[in-house]
């Protein structure tokens, strides 16, 4: 049987790494359904039962090379695992991995990934040196394309796809409300949900985001719904804006699956977001939202689905969030349609990612 080892950001609650997890896992079984997985991961046990697949502990070498000896095909990514704003560890740990494929003559993919800011010169060079020698690379975004090209990846394909949990389907609006009823959140009222991270030290966005929401739940009655997708910093991020609001607001703190997660923001009217996968996560559900950019992804993906910008974390204005809040609620049911349209077209391009693994798999590449 075909064998197949998963490297990212897996294992550390996450919830958008996770889903990016689910929906490869999920993918690659449906076009292969007697494929066996092995997950790196940072919590091997929990992603072992999660998701009824081999993992073994990513910080380990000799697990890592005994999970690569056995396979046929490493899959690197998604995610944004091709960048060092977030860490200068990411690229070298990352590529590393896939150098030690390469050296054990295993086929290596770059699936669905987002790439960049790359800012440290050798970075950039062990990307330029190590992109060139994968067999295949899809990414997300045409950003992520370009930042390949400038750096001098050029020899394997490089293919413009999706996110690859526009593949997966969330739980049933039913499981949604069930959780919201246990956070205490009605059914009366429309919702906005928010996603908040914590970013660099950075607390002024805390107070801007704050004022911005408040702004809207008075205008409109609507209920604020905070929806953490990594524990426990989204919490601690989210009482600290709900702290500075005078409107109230509730947090579900509750731990859920990724497609539940999922669904409680399709559960939502708007989101006002700065994780990533919490707009893909709305987007892929037609909710209309509002993301607030830490980083060119962000700005990336709502150019991709046609949504508005708040602004830059660095210097958010709420004046502005609010206003493209407000606009964006005045024109909900248009932005609901166009997201369908997107939605279905992002899910065609993202089933590419595992269409094409599979067929490197099977040596059609």
């Amino acid at each position: 049987m075909p064998k197949v080892v998963l490297s990212g950001y897996f294992g550390f609650g996450n919830a958008g790494d996770e889903a990016i997890l689910a929906a490869e896992v999920a993918a690659l079984r449906q076009l292969i359904p007697q494929v066996e997985i092995a997950v790196l991961s940072g919590n091997p046990h929990e992603t072992a039962a999660t998701y009824n697949v081999e993992a073994e502990p990513r910080g380990n070498l000799w697990a890592v090379s005994r999970a690569l000896r056995s396979a046929d095909l490493l899959i690197s990514g998604g995610g944004s695992l091709l960048q060092d704003i977030t860490s200068n560890r990411s690229i070298p740990y990352y590529l590393g991995v896939v150098a030690l494929a390469k050296l054990l003559g295993k086929k290596v993919m770059l699936y669905g990934n987002g790439v960049g800011p790359i800012r440290n010169p050798f970075n950039r060079l062990l990307v330029r040196w190590l992109g060139n020698w994968v067999d295949l690379i899809t990414v997300r975004d045409e950003g992520s394309k370009r930042i390949l090209q400038e750096l001098g990846v050029t020899r394997p394909p490089l293919l413009l796809t999706a996110d690859a949990v526009f593949t997966l389907e969330p739980a049933s609006r039913e499981a949604a409300e069930e959780v919201l009823r246990r956070g205490g959140v009605g059914s009366d009222r429309p919702r906005i949900g928010v996603s908040v991270r914590e970013w660099q030290d950075r607390q002024e966005f805390k107070e801007v985001m704050s004022s911005a929401i408040d702004k809207f739940a008075a205008a409109h009655k609507a209920e604020v719904v905070f929806l953490p997708l990594q524990h426990p910093g989204d919490v601690t991020a989210s009482e600290q804006v709900a702290s500075f609001m005078e409107q109230p607001a509730t947090i579900i703190t509750e731990r859920t699956a990724v497609p539940t997660t999922m669904a409680l923001y399709g559960a939502m009217d708007i989101v006002l977001g700065i994780r990533l996968h919490a707009l893909v996560f709305a987007a892929l559900q037609a909710v209309p939202h509002v993301g607030i950019v830490y980083d060119p992804k962000v700005a990336s993906f709502l150019d991709i689905v046609g949504q508005p910008v708040g602004g830059p974390v660095e210097c958010l204005d709420g004046d502005h969030v609010a206003e493209q809040l407000a606009n964006l609620w005045l024109k909900r049911r248009q932005a609901k349609t166009d997201l369908e349209v997107a939605a279905k077209q992002l899910a065609e391009l993202a089933w590419r990612n595992a269409e094409l693994a599979v067929a490197l798999l099977k040596g059609e590449n």
